[in-house]
């Protein structure tokens, strides 16, 4: 792929940004009252925590939709095409029978064959509708989960220069002391801040993901029971 110099200088300059990515939060200017180091320090821990289980979890919805696809386009699709061949070569063999009785019974099981042709067809169709939408919208949960570790070791750096100092034998500078302490307080404020935002768009982005997930499979379910009930519709009890 051709790159212009434009954006690899772009690219460049991004990477040598202090403010891009985790140095944001050397950055920050906090006006709202600071929190303490010890909820700090345990919300920061928990988020930690929950964001590992979240990227486990993520990475194998992600696999198992591959694993659905596989088996979508694949051996499922395969069955049911294989039950429309049967049934539509079964309405061919009772094609022969001479019998003017017969002839409802071979189109009802010529058109069985043909519904079963196309629910494999459905079948081969559905994961680009429920399975790939959603791991789509997991793989960007990802790359943003894949950030964490970043924003995390920030913080985890000004706690520590904090300690570092606290502990530091001989003479100490009362302004640099307190430097340091407001750093960290104005890091963690900026951080909890976004864990905070973090938590709030994941209830919007799930609830939007899991109601287009099940809708998708609904409408999927739905066009299978409509196309069965024909069928079955052409068989008089």
């Amino acid at each position: 792929a051709v790159v212009s110099t434009q954006s690899t200088g772009g690219k460049r300059k991004a990477e040598s940004d202090k403010t891009s990515r985790s140095g944001f939060f050397l950055t920050v200017q906090c006006d709202a009252p600071l929190p303490d180091g010890l909820r700090s320090e345990r919300e920061v821990a928990s988020f930690s925590g929950f964001t590992k289980k979240m990227e486990s979890n993520l990475d194998k919805v992600v696999r198992h939709n591959d694993d659905y696809f596989h088996k979508m386009v694949g051996p499922l699709k395969q069955m049911y095409g294989k039950y429309g061949s049967l049934f539509k070569e079964l309405g061919e063999v009772f094609e022969t029978c001479p019998l003017p009785q017969s002839k409802s019974l071979t189109s009802a099981v010529m058109s069985t064959g043909k519904t079963y042709s196309e629910i494999a067809d459905v079948y081969e169709a559905q994961p680009q509708y429920d399975a790939h939408v959603l791991s789509e919208n997991v793989r960007e949960y990802l790359g943003m989960l894949g950030s964490v570790p970043d924003m995390l070791h920030v913080h985890k750096g000004a706690s520590q220069k904090v300690k570092d100092y606290t502990n530091r034998d001989g003479e100490k500078d009362a302004e640099e002391e307190q430097n340091i302490a407001l750093r960290y307080s104005t890091i963690s404020a900026a951080v909890l801040a976004e864990i905070t935002h973090f938590h709030k768009q994941r209830n919007v982005d799930f609830n939007a993901m899991m109601r287009q997930f099940l809708s998708s499979q609904l409408d999927f379910h739905k066009t299978i029971c409509t196309k069965l009930q024909a069928a079955l519709a052409q068989y008089p009890e």
